[in-house]
């Protein structure tokens, strides 16, 4: 082990001096394998405005874990000033393990606190590793009433954010001009609609007069232009039209959400965002809170998020960002690739200049012929990027590796292939620990594949797991089960009481069916001739 007082690292600018542990020593105090140039360029960064772009597998959460330790290890922020956030729990869970383990083998080994460092560090504390919409719920709750919003508000998870906007949908059946009106669709699209665009509204930060505004301008500026409409055009404006119906419904929904003191997940980054523009009080609290800001996939974060987070750590604070605009994943919700490449110039450093880029491009996951392969389908999007976006190039002793393409008629052609390939790995390993056995993991463009390709697997003795609810759901028992309590919720749910009578439970067949369909209407059409009682 580098000794503590002989440092190899070179000065870290803003820091303070020369840092007294180096990367490298801190790794090889923990028995780690000494971290990459590009690595070491991240985790020794000065504290000032950091993107770093890093491409699939490339080590970003060993890397900003590392990040965090070198900075404690070196006095340059006390671990419970370190604010981490990334979007799942179990990310957020996983980093802030890695955090902890490694500063407590630091301390066991006497190097936290390091004597004579330029800060004080404690091991008593221990950062806090959150998720986004976590951290925007706390500044809620404790910031809440300085505008207006009740600080103990309840929040509803989808299930009652979707009965509480069916039973406005409901409410507004059958008022003429202020109900449902001409709305061409089936209640429960017209809920879907309510709650999708009241969560754009929440994450794009417009209000329902903003959008109002704009649908009424596009349906009359391209209502008057000359000539008739191609069909397509014509189809475009129904379908504003349609949207511009709903929004009275989406303005009783958000007053139905304050009479009741509820908020869903859309309104807490919302609200968040607003107390960061309105409240400077809550800024400057913030910002002595957190000495340092790690913030995980953040090409994934809304527009909400995103004008949340530079309010409150812009103009210079110690941001270090993450992520990868191939890897985008929340379109649908207001994520965009362009949030990433917007990252420098939202986040400037004190002196003004755009915040510092640089990239991990060394994939620790993949052989030679898939990074190739990849390296091919992703060059439209490096192409079209603003950010220089590096080749993901093979680990240290990376194998040449395969790519095979195979081209199926059907899904079941597809699914058959696949279990094949695997079967031949798993069967082979067979004689191996249980232990040592190679595993793969397989990604569905769709729910509907997942009962395909665990029919395929079992059938050739591979053992499966489906990871997710979407394939819990499609379980046949699971399917009973919620069956059931769909048929318990909602007597009218015809389709959930057949699947339970025609499932193995009770069996009925088409004659039974429709002998039991006759009994039910005769009951029906007793009842309502029956003479009330006096």
């Amino acid at each position: 082990m580098t000794s503590p007082t002989s440092p190899t690292s070179p000065t870290a600018a803003g820091t303070g001096g020369a840092a007294a542990l180096s990367a490298a020593d801190i790794a090889s105090a923990l028995g780690q394998h000494p971290p990459t140039p590009e690595q070491t360029a991240v985790i020794e960064a000065p504290l000032a405005p950091l993107l770093v772009v890093a491409g699939a597998g490339s080590g970003k959460t060993e890397t900003m874990a590392a990040r965090v330790v070198w900075l404690v290890a070196n006095g340059h922020v006390e671990p419970e000033r370190v604010l981490g956030l990334t979007f799942t729990r179990k990310a957020a869970g996983e980093l802030a393990e890695r955090v902890r383990l490694r500063l407590a083998a630091l301390d066991a080994a006497g190097l936290l606190p390091l004597p004579g460092a330029g800060g004080a560090t404690s091991s008593d504390g221990a950062p806090t590793v959150a998720t986004y919409h976590a951290y925007a719920a706390g500044l809620v709750t404790d910031h809440g009433l300085r505008i207006g919003v009740e600080p103990r508000s309840q929040l509803v998870g989808p299930a009652a954010a979707w009965q509480l906007a069916a039973d406005v949908v409901d409410s507004a059946d059958g008022e003429g001009a202020d109900g449902l009106g001409d709305l061409e669709a089936a209640p429960s699209t017209v809920v879907t609609a309510v709650l999708a665009l009241a969560g754009e509204c929440a994450e794009h930060l417009v209000d329902v007069d903003a959008v109002d505004q704009v649908l009424a301008g596009v349906l009359a500026r391209v209502g008057s232009l000359p000539g008739k409409q191609p069909a397509k055009v014509a189809a475009a404006l129904k379908v504003l039209e349609q949207r511009r119906r709903v929004l009275p419904l989406l303005r009783r929904y958000a007053e139905r959400k304050r009479e009741l003191g509820v908020l869903d997940h859309g309104d807490q980054v919302r609200l968040a965002a607003r107390i960061a523009a309105e409240v400077p009080a809550v800024v400057a609290l913030e910002r002595a809170r957190w000495g340092v800001v790690l913030l995980d996939e953040y090409q994934d974060t809304s527009t909400a998020q995103a004008e949340l987070l530079s309010r409150l750590f812009g103009s210079g604070h110690p941001v270090t960002a993450v992520g990868d605009p191939h890897q985008a994943i929340y379109g649908w919700r207001g994520a965009s690739a362009g949030g990433l490449q917007a990252f420098p110039t939202r986040f400037l450093r004190s002196d003004g200049a755009a915040a510092a880029h640089l990239a991990l491009s060394t994939s620790w996951r993949n052989d030679v012929a898939v990074l190739d392969a990849a390296a091919v389908v992703a060059q439209p999007l490096r192409a079209a990027s603003r950010l220089p976006l590096p080749v993901l190039g093979p680990r240290p002793g990376a194998g040449e590796g395969r790519v095979e393409v195979a081209w199926a008629q059907t899904a079941g052609e597809e699914a058959a292939l696949v279990a094949d390939r695997i079967a031949v790995i798993w069967h082979a390993d067979a004689r191996r620990p249980p232990d040592q056995r190679r595993t793969a993991a397989v990604l569905c463009r769709a729910r509907s594949q997942f009962p395909l390709l665990e029919e395929a697997l079992r059938a050739r003795d591979v053992p499966v797991e489906v990871v997710g609810l979407g394939g819990l759901l499609l379980r046949p028992e699971v399917v009973d089960v919620v069956s059931a309590l769909r048929a318990v919720a909602d007597p009218t749910r015809g389709d959930a009481v057949v699947r339970l009578l025609t499932g193995p439970r009770w069996r009925l067949g088409p004659h039974d069916l429709a002998v039991l369909a006759a009994w039910s209407r005769r009951r029906a059409t007793s009842r309502r001739s029956r003479p009330e009682a006096p």
